[in-house]
């Protein structure tokens, strides 16, 4: 197993260097665990979880079409939460538990209609409440952050793994989208239908879930 991790480690750091991106320092923890950066990855499990924080929750009615973006991203103002980490180092670990761009179908364009196809993932965010037996730890599927008509009913996620401007850019870096819903060409995880596309301002954050801005919280992904 270890040397299968080894080799996959390389694989996924040439592929990134070719591009002229740079990850953090790797730390192979043992038995199957990768450290990249912030991110704690159990290949065996196929997951992940890096930390963040709340960014939006003093905006209730401002239009959403993020889950999730980088420290500092670009697109904040759109997203919920903010990961301590960089989109390269996101997508390294995507590809470490076993995600492939090659089974993607992208958006091409913002709002695309078309399905988003690519491997499957869910999502939750971990973060602590208080209650009346104290502070307690809730744990909620992404999506459950969300509100508005379109984010009613079943909700499938999947991988798409971004892509790169001619240059060799990482368009998921350059505007630290993450983990997006309205069909950009930049984020890695995609809604598989799409919420709200073409109707800007149709999906707000849930505040009867998200918790108070600069809440701590930890995200984890899971291959299904």
């Amino acid at each position: 197993m270890r040397n299968v991790l080894v080799l996959l480690l390389c694989g996924c750091l040439m592929v990134s260097l070719a591009h002229g991106q740079e990850t953090s320092p790797v730390e192979d923890l043992g038995e199957g665990r990768v450290r990249v950066g912030n991110i704690e990855i159990d290949t065996r499990q196929g997951s992940f979880t890096v930390s963040g924080m709340v960014i939006l929750q003093d905006k209730i009615d401002a239009p959403m079409e993020f889950i999730a973006v980088t420290k500092g991203g670009v697109k904040s103002y759109e997203a919920i939460i903010e990961l301590d980490t960089s989109a390269i180092d996101f997508n390294l670990a995507c590809i470490l538990i076993g995600l492939d761009e090659a089974n993607a179908t992208r958006p091409q364009y913002h709002f695309d209609p078309a399905e988003t196809l690519g491997d499957p993932v869910s999502m939750t965010v971990a973060f602590e409440i208080e209650s009346d037996q104290g502070r307690e730890q809730a744990v909620v599927p992404v999506e459950s952050l969300l509100a508005g008509e379109d984010t009613v009913g079943s909700h499938q996620w999947v991988y798409t793994g971004s892509s790169f401007y001619p240059n060799g850019d990482y368009l998921a870096e350059g505007v630290g989208t993450l983990v997006g819903f309205v069909h950009d060409p930049e984020s890695i995880i995609q809604h598989r239908r799409g919420l709200g596309l073409g109707d800007y301002g149709a999906v707000v954050l849930n505040a009867e879930v998200v918790p108070p801005g600069q809440t701590p919280v930890v995200f984890t992904l899971q291959r299904d």
